[in-house]
């Protein structure tokens, strides 16, 4: 195999720290604003509350972006600390992308567009970064969509930054246990069981809302696979549960505080089902929510399916699976008390969807070098990215110059 081409990583990187100044900056803007509701509208108030020892009114037993904050703002102002942590651990989540996506679309080195290819798919896996949900300008509405954001949702939340800080964490775990489903039946790896666990912890302990996504998929996974063979395999799935004991006792810890009841005007009381009443607060056309939040992942899956190119994926299954199980928790899963109309569950939802987009674009990729696709389909799903590109860089650019990201 040939080397990487310097330009390949040059380019990459550079883009990067372009993507990094630039949320650098909307965090610290963020932070100078905090709970303002007209200019640079955001989660972060309480985040900075907490990271200063200041009692917000919430509880957040996840520590990890908390004690990042707080230990570099020992040397810096707290804005200045809050945005370094997110801007640069979006910036591991850039780097962690492009490492699996490396390894996943494989490019002869006989090939003579082996360098053009190379960097065509490090600028798809980077913009899956900036694609957001469907945003049109100002005067121009489109069928039962009503906000920006608010009921349908982006995996790129920009407001939020614990759900930027968690995102390292969470693409190696993901791409990590992906790996495992291979395999773990007929062999298990050690190095990668523990890469899998400790990224696993690391997410749970910066934000849980992954993880709650996570562990359902990989126990209905586990179980079946189980039953399907007829507990042949028990010996090699109880090891793997094994990689999730961490995990469960920091989830133990978190949920036995986090609904103790630390608000003023109620109280928490813990989880109940519902069935979909909270999103529909803020959007009551599911289907179309679903539709304008995911129009690149669904046209990707339409071209997938008639290509008959899904079968024997382990990867893209586990994608597909894992956004339909996080859509099914932020439906019928809702907070009681006070939390209720915050839709805590829809930060899973959002995760599906980032993961949802990042593995439809690396099949892609893998289908558009492999000249598998015909034109049409490579006409309707790289449109539709492009749909989603566009609308996120034009969502990126209202938000970094203060608009509300409703």
């Amino acid at each position: 195999m040939k080397k990487r081409p310097i330009t390949d990583y040059s380019i990459y990187l550079f883009l990067c720290l372009v993507l990094t100044g630039l949320l650098f900056v909307l965090t610290y803007n963020q932070a100078m604003h905090p709970g303002d509701q007209v200019m640079f509208k955001s989660d972060i108030l309480a985040y900075m509350q907490d990271a200063m020892g200041i009692d917000s009114g919430y509880s957040y037993p996840y520590r990890l972006f908390f004690w990042c904050v707080r230990g570099l703002a020992f040397f810096m102002p707290v804005e200045v600390s809050i945005a370094t942590v997110v801007a640069g651990l979006n910036l591991l989540a850039l780097l962690a992308a492009k490492f699996y996506s490396d390894k996943l679309i494989v490019i002869s080195a006989d090939d003579k567009s082996y360098r053009t290819k190379h960097i065509f798919a490090d600028l798809v896996i980077f913009c899956v970064f900036l694609l957001s949900m469907v945003v049109t300008p100002e005067g121009i509405h489109l069928p039962h969509k009503y906000n920006n954001y608010l009921g349908i949702f982006t995996g790129n939340p920009w407001h939020n930054a614990t759900y930027t800080a968690t995102r390292p964490f969470a693409i190696v775990a993901f791409f990590s246990f992906a790996k495992i489903l291979k395999e773990y039946e007929a062999n298990i790896n050690k190095r990668d069981l523990v890469v899998f666990a400790v990224s696993l912890f690391l997410t749970t302990f910066t934000k849980p809302s992954f993880t709650l996504v996570l562990v359902s998929v990989a126990g209905l996974i586990m179980a079946f696979r189980l039953i399907k063979n007829k507990f042949k395999n028990l010996k090699n799935t109880l090891i793997l549960a094994l990689c999730f004991v961490p995990t469960f006792i920091d989830m133990l810890r978190q949920y036995g505080g986090v609904f103790a009841g630390t608000g003023d005007a109620a109280t928490e009381s813990g989880i109940g089902f519902c069935f979909f009443d909270v999103w529909k607060l803020m959007n009551i056309y599911i289907p179309e929510a679903v539709f304008y939040g995911n129009i690149f992942a669904i046209a990707c899956l339409v071209a997938f399916a008639v290509n008959r190119s899904i079968k024997g994926d382990t990867l893209y299954k586990f994608a597909l699976f894992f956004f339909l199980v996080s859509f099914l928790e932020a439906g019928l899963l809702c907070e009681k008390g006070f939390r209720f109309q915050d839709f805590n569950f829809c930060w899973g939802y959002m995760h599906g969807i980032f993961f949802f987009e990042l593995v439809s674009a690396v099949k892609l990729l893998q289908e558009t070098f492999k000249k598998k696709l015909k034109w049409y389909a490579l006409l309707i799903t790289y449109g539709a990215f492009s749909i989603q590109l566009l609308s996120g860089i034009y969502y990126f650019v209202n938000i970094f110059r203060g608009f509300t990201y409703e």
